[in-house]
């Protein structure tokens, strides 16, 4: 026994000699015709092309005949380190090609199995017509090895093929005969690397098709529920007909199919923020991979300080820009063109919005504040108040979720061209200025919300001399708050009804959590003698523009995008900043060199 043992290994060390792909199992498990197969495996580094030259196949000797009675042509390919499996279906008189078409487990090869009517070969053989492998003893004819054995490890193929060959059920007679050559101790084993007979040796088999890489983007960014697209990259692919599902969208392969392509991008469109979309791809074998694309989050990232200079298309609503919810019903407020101004406040940009009476009451979201005070400043023109008739008139600029309000009130009646504002945390009877105010001027309006006591400050028109301070001047008039807030997360713009709103435009919106933050200046014209900057271009489309100054000492650039977010924060190197991570659009800069500062607008194409 001992002798035929070193006998079967000397035979299997030849058969790996004579190439890189050989025949690792013949399986007729315990005679059930639907559950034959042949596996192969690939012991080489690199994968195999059954296709190449004159096309490889299987040649079957029968009975000792020592002529090929039938062949099988191969297709596809199998990879380093992979099975390829060839299964026989009774049911369809073709090979399968299924994952799990034979039984994972077989009992004892000689159970259900009537035995052999010969020594039958299957030799393996390239495309140059050369024998690879046979089956028992390589280069020689079918003589019948301990190699003809039953196993049932089909669980262990990567790689498959779904031809259609010209076996038939009677010519399929490859048996494992327990006497053959006395090897009856390997019979149940399959072949492994040489003298290694554990059946366990070639490993568990892995799918080489994998997804990596993927990433979520919104369509849109608004305070409501927006839709996202996801990408995902693969490699593997091109090996096996896969099919490619996700459990929600619209799934794209123009960049990349898995069936055809080894690697390429998936995209899936129509996802919906804040769900996680799985896509799966399943070759119908080994290959069966799941993988988890995190929603993207398409909540406006309205950190504070905010700016919003209404920098949108004349005519439109509001309610419909982003960041913008419409509350409430009625007309809609509208961009206007043009801007409003104030003198020595920071150059005013992008266009402005108007309303009148009642109508939507559109809001935007910032990033909750939960301590401190919140400030917001505008500047606002009542063009008309003639049809408001209500003893308050109206408030029309909401700091939280109605915890200061600002009010405007004609005085002495509708028709005299003067009113007098107002700011409250409640509904009615709200403290008003001792001054009036005309129809058609421009108006600076700060108000502010002390979350610890719940006081509510207005400024109105505040003195210049006192913007960017670091400390806010005495306010123009107070209300207080008897259950204060425990954050503020909002400001809206409120129309009340026809007899308590005017008309009205409105601009500038600041909104932050000091009094600088809401009241930049513009440098007075010795403060621009005293440090004078230059940036170029201007537009800008080459990722970085050139800031010089008459003055020596660090430049530093802070630089906002329209809603008032900052998006660069750093020193001047060698005069030059770089904004190639900027999209394009309008930005502001604010230059700040020896403790002054100006303020400039950048255009990035």
């Amino acid at each position: 026994m001992k002798k035929l043992y070193f006998l079967c290994f000397a035979l299997l060390m030849t058969s790996l000699s004579f190439g890189q792909v050989f025949i690792t199992e013949i399986a007729d498990p315990n005679g059930n015709a639907d559950a034959r197969f042949i596996e192969l495996y690939n012991a080489g580094a690199s994968a195999v092309d059954f296709t190449e030259g004159n096309g490889w196949q299987l040649d079957k000797y029968t009975n000792a005949s020592g002529s090929v009675s039938i062949s099988l042509d191969l297709t596809g390919s199998i990879p380093a380190g992979g099975f390829y499996i060839i299964g026989y279906n009774n049911s369809d008189g073709a090979f399968a090609a299924t994952y799990g078409f034979a039984p994972n487990q077989l009992d004892d090869v000689n159970n259900g199995v009537t035995g052999s009517n010969g020594d039958d070969d299957i030799a393996l053989v390239d495309g140059t017509d050369t024998i690879v492998d046979f089956f028992g003893i390589p280069g020689t004819d079918n003589s019948g090895t301990c190699a003809e054995y039953e196993d049932g490890r089909a669980e262990r193929l990567t790689s498959v093929t779904s031809g259609n060959p010209t076996f038939t059920e009677s010519e399929w007679n490859v048996w494992a005969d327990s006497t053959v050559d006395g090897c009856t101790s390997h019979q149940n084993a399959p072949r492994t690397a040489p003298g290694d007979f554990d059946p366990g040796a070639w490993g568990t088999p892995t799918c080489g098709f994998s997804f990596l890489n993927g990433s979520a983007v919104c369509d849109n960014i608004t305070a409501g529920t927006d839709t996202y697209t996801a990408t995902v990259d693969f490699t593997g692919g091109g090996t096996a007909s896969y099919t490619v599902t996700s459990d929600a969208g619209t799934i794209d392969l123009s960049a990349g199919d898995p069936s055809v392509d080894a690697t390429g991008t998936i995209t899936i469109t129509g996802l919906t923020e804040g769900v996680n979309v799985v896509i799966n791809a399943a070759d119908g074998n080994i290959c069966d991979v799941d993988y988890t694309i995190f929603a993207a989050d398409c909540v406006p990232s309205n950190d504070l300080p905010l700016y919003e200079p209404f920098d949108y298309t004349s005519g439109e609503n509001l309610g419909d820009q982003t960041n913008w919810t419409n509350d409430n019903s009625g007309d809609e407020v509208l961009i206007a063109s043009g801007s409003l101004n104030y003198t020595d406040l920071a150059i005013s940009t992008g266009n402005s919005v108007s309303f009148d009476g009642g109508g939507f009451d559109p809001y935007i979201e910032f990033t909750a504040v939960s301590s401190g005070t919140v400030y917001a400043s505008f500047i606002f023109t009542v063009t008309d108040q003639s049809a408001v008739t209500d003893s308050d008139g109206g408030y029309f600029a909401v700091l939280g979720d109605f915890d200061a309000r600002l009010w405007v009130h004609p005085n002495p009646d509708p028709s005299s061209g003067t009113f007098e504002i107002g700011v409250s945390n409640g509904g009615s009877n709200p403290p008003f200025t001792t001054s009036t105010y005309n129809v058609g001027d421009a108006i600076f309006a700060v108000m502010s919300y002390d979350i610890s006591t719940g006081t509510v400050n207005a400024w109105i028109n505040p003195a210049s001399g006192d913007f960017g301070a670091v400390s806010a001047p005495t306010a123009t008039i107070t209300d207080t708050d008897a259950s204060p807030a425990t954050s503020l997360n909002q400001f809206l713009i409120r129309q009340d009804s026809a007899n308590e709103t005017p008309f009205i435009t409105f601009d500038e919106l600041r909104i932050g959590t000091s009094w600088a933050d809401v009241t930049p200046n513009t440098l007075s014209t010795n403060n621009f003698e005293t440090v004078d900057f230059t940036m170029y271009p201007n537009p800008t489309s080459t990722g970085k523009v050139t800031i010089t100054t008459s003055n020596s000492g660090n430049v530093t650039a802070n630089v906002y995008d329209v809603l008032g977010k900052q998006v660069i924060n750093r020193t001047v190197t060698n005069n030059t900043l770089d904004v190639s991570n900027l999209n394009a659009g309008l930005y502001i800069v604010k230059l700040t060199q020896n403790g002054n500062s100006v303020t400039k607008k950048l255009v990035i194409k």
